[in-house]
């Protein structure tokens, strides 16, 4: 009888302990839900208008990226130039869907540590109009091993963010680049394109040059003639591939700039705009320049003379070189 009664208690205390059980479960599952969001701001990509950067150790300094009709513009100490709007475009799309993965810090005291301190980290401030719809820090970025699946970075490398949300003491971690997207120097946001061709359209180039060493090059077919005479169509085309989608990050358009251009080469062909690319040598300075009428809102240039020589080729690289007659073998 007494065992019988045992075991029934044992029953009733089991079952209490598994309600309890449950309980806690749920209890501690609502807690996590209340501490950790699901979502830290909604950013719609097609209504973005404005993105404020202040950038980490500058006090009172920022830059701001503007939506201007289709297209975006970098403003910077009272300057406006215009930017790379894919380069916005991506980050737009990064930030439309961005998700926490857990919590990195719960308070201040991890901040330092995450980089999140004012003087250590980056503020974002995203405007749809007159909202702020996100405003947040990125800091310390995270790379580790992952064999299962392919990730940011390449197989088996994760790539993790983190970021604080203002008015939230939290550090959280989201998925990819995030905090390498926000740069200080406002020419990381500019548009870099210096010429943009479709090499097939192009039949004439025209290199007007200081003194007597101007050329011109002419398509006739799959064949290229330079000054008329037959010219090494090789060489052309792959210098029009060098020039096709040309780029370049060193902008010069803050210094002292020659008031003459003497360089100057002419591409036309049909099915395309006339583009004019002018260059400039500053000898006493060591610097070179390059304008072009396909970004004429930039002045390219500095003291490496990689893209001035890319733009403005001697006569020489075009020339045929006759190759020598195999001597016929005696008997």
């Amino acid at each position: 009888m007494f065992r019988k009664i045992n075991n029934k208690i044992l029953l009733i205390l089991f079952a209490i302990l598994a309600l309890v059980a449950v309980f806690v479960y749920f209890y501690d599952r609502k807690k996590g839900e209340r501490s950790f969001k699901s979502e830290l701001f909604k950013v719609d990509s097609a209504l973005v208008t404005s993105i404020t950067i202040y950038p980490k150790g500058k006090i009172n300094e920022f830059l701001k990226l503007n939506k201007t009709g289709n297209n975006w513009e970098i403003e910077s100490k009272g300057k406006k130039h215009p930017a790379d709007t894919s380069m916005i475009q991506n980050i737009l799309r990064e930030l439309s869907r961005i998700i926490p993965e857990r919590v990195a810090g719960t308070d201040k005291t991890s901040w330092k540590e995450y980089e999140m301190t004012d003087s250590l980290s980056t503020r974002v401030v995203v405007e749809q109009g007159k909202d702020v719809v996100a405003d947040f820090r990125t800091g310390k970025m995270s790379f580790s091993q992952n064999r299962s699946r392919q990730s940011y970075g390449g197989y088996g490398m994760e790539v993790k963010s983190h970021i604080r949300v203002d008015g939230d003491v939290k550090i959280y971690v989201v998925d990819g680049y995030l905090s390498m997207m926000f740069n200080d120097n406002p020419s990381y946001y500019r548009n870099r394109l210096v010429a943009r061709i479709d090499k097939k359209n192009i039949t004439k180039l025209s290199f007007v040059y200081p003194g007597d060493s101007s050329f011109l090059l002419l398509r006739e077919g799959s064949k290229w003639f330079l000054n008329n005479q037959p010219a090494d169509s090789a060489a052309a085309e792959q210098w029009l591939n060098s020039i096709s989608y040309l780029s370049n990050g060193e902008f010069a358009d803050e210094e002292a700039q020659p008031f003459n251009y003497p360089y100057y080469l002419r591409i036309e062909g049909s099915n395309m705009n006339v583009i004019e690319l002018t260059g400039a040598i500053d000898t006493a300075a060591k610097k070179y320049f390059v304008k072009s009428t396909f970004n004429s809102s930039a002045v390219f240039g500095g003291t490496s003379a990689n893209l001035f020589n890319q733009v403005f080729p001697g006569k020489n690289k075009f020339i045929e070189t006759k190759k020598p007659e195999k001597k016929k073998s005696g008997k």
